[in-house]
This record gives structure tokens, sequence and C-alpha cells, in this order.
């Protein structure tokens, strides 16, 4: 899998977003302002494309990639760009500025962003489901791209899938509360290995394991709900995403347009053959 790398760090927050609001349309972004943030409000984009029309709605409870993908398409940026990382009846990924006007065969989505933005990991309420919006992540895993986003068709899972990919969320977690505790020593621990200390290193080990199982039995171990399960196995998506990378926003209409994206043939770079071109994003209200 290309460039579609998953996020390491955690988002433990719970972050509560409903509907379209509390009773009116969405407001979209000041066109004086790209840079306005728009604190309480879903967003949604329609991208106009070569295969059809598609609308996602970017969550609240995601502000810094929601307000990131506003920017990107006040700015034109999506606009005749090429789909690529295609993986049939799983992804459809699009954000690199290079596919413009790329020649066929040339891979896509594979240099690395000098804009980043840190991951909003939350799988507690935004999960790989069908339909579900991503953004790809840095070699480091605790960034987002600040382009290439990815959007999710996937495959029915069951429980003992579900199952498993739990375990590996809350491993990461662990691991994440132990880096974090890890990092003062750093120096001491540089300093134990160049001398040979193993048994120190030892000690220490122990002592953070022990840190980090207290801090861990103070925070909610990630369990999928009922109605995530559901979702999962009857309709699908990519379990195996979640708690790695940020999901910040979902399809709500045109879904049949990602399905037939993510269907077609596809060159050894996986582009489709023929290129699936964004004529354009353009922010709207929405929808009714």
């Amino acid at each position: 899998m290309k460039r579609f790398i998953i996020g390491l760090p955690l988002v433990l927050a719970f972050l509560f977003a409903t509907g379209c609001g509390n009773s009116q349309k969405s407001t979209s972004v000041p066109e004086e302002d790209i840079d306005t943030v728009i604190v309480d409000s879903d967003q949604y984009v329609r991208f106009e494309t070569t295969a059809g029309n598609f609308v996602i709605k970017l969550y609240r409870g995601t502000p810094l990639h929601r307000h990131n993908m506003v920017k990107q398409v006040k700015k034109g940026v999506y606009d005749g760009q090429l789909f690529f990382g295609i993986e049939r009846g799983y992804k459809i990924q699009a954000g690199d500025p290079k596919s413009k006007g790329a020649r066929p065969g040339v891979a896509l989505g594979v240099e690395e962003e000098n804009d980043t933005i840190q991951s909003e990991i939350n799988p507690f309420k935004y999960y790989h489901k069908k339909g579900a919006v991503g953004q790809a992540s840095l070699r480091q895993f605790d960034f987002s791209t600040s382009q290439q986003f990815y959007i999710i068709t996937g495959i029915k899972s069951n429980d003992a899938t579900l199952d498993a990919c739990e375990k590996k969320i809350n491993k990461r977690y662990f691991k994440a509360v132990k880096d974090s505790l890890t990092q003062p020593y750093a120096k001491d621990i540089l300093e134990y290995r160049d001398k040979g200390y193993k048994n120190k290193i030892s000690v220490l080990n122990d002592k953070l394991n022990k840190e980090t199982e207290a801090i861990m039995k103070t925070r909610p171990e990630f369990k999928y709900s009922k109605a995530q399960r559901k979702q999962y196995a009857t309709e699908g998506g990519a379990a195996n995403l979640d708690g790695f990378y940020t999901v910040f926003g979902e399809v709500i209409e045109g879904i049949e347009v990602i399905e037939k994206i993510s269907m077609m043939h596809v060159d050894i770079n996986s582009r489709p053959d023929p290129d699936v071109k964004i004529i354009k994003a353009t922010l709207i209200d929405c929808p009714e």
C-alpha cells in the first residue's frame, strides 16, 4: 500500500457532533478569508469528476483536518487532480498536486509534503465505515499529509476480525503512552546502551511498563460498539485502519461514484486506466 500509511498517535478525547447543525444550514468559510476557522460547524464539499459527482461532509469533531480541506478547496488545489492509489472494492485516493497533467504510467502520491496536520484519531466515534474519508499519514505517523485523502468502499468484517482490530488499537494506545513516558529518559537510555548497562535498561523498562499499565487503567479500553460492528458486518469498510488514520468526513451523496472508481482497471501504479480527474471541488451548504 503506497503512502496511505497509518498515523500512530491515538486521540483519546471524546468528540461530539450532530447532523448539519442545530437548526440551520452550515455556513461556509467566508470567501475573503481562506484561513478563517469555523469552530462549531460541519462543512460540505462537492467533487465533480469525470466519473460522476459526490458530496462529502467534513466533521466538526476533527477541526484541523476539516479546516485544512476547506482551505485546499478554496485555493482550488484539487481542481484538475487525478485519482490514484485505487484498490479494487477497498479505497480510492487523491490529493497529489503533481497529478495535474501527469503522463500515463507515472506513479503518484509517492513524494513527501512540506505541510502537515496533527493527527485527530478517534476510533470511538470516527471509524472506517463504507464512505469514510481519511487523510494519508507521514512516515513518522504522528502527522497527516496536508493534501492526500482517501475514501473507503471496503469489505465486510466478522466479529473475529473486529476483535483482532481492537487488540491492535489498544496495543497502539499502550505504546503511545509508554513512548510519552520514555521521552524524559532518552539520554539515560543512550548512556546505558553505550556503556552496556543491560540491567539498568531492563529495570527502567519494567518501571515504564508498570507506569503505563497504571495510566491505561484510568482510560477507556477501545471496544467497537454494537452499531459499529453491525455496520462493518452488513455494509463493510476497512476496520483494519481504525486507530491509525484520521477519519475526518464521510460521503453523503454519490457513494456509487466512489464504488465505480474503485472497481476500474488500473495500471501497475494503481492509477485508473483511463484517468479519472477531479474537475472541480466546491464548498456547498448542507444538502437538504
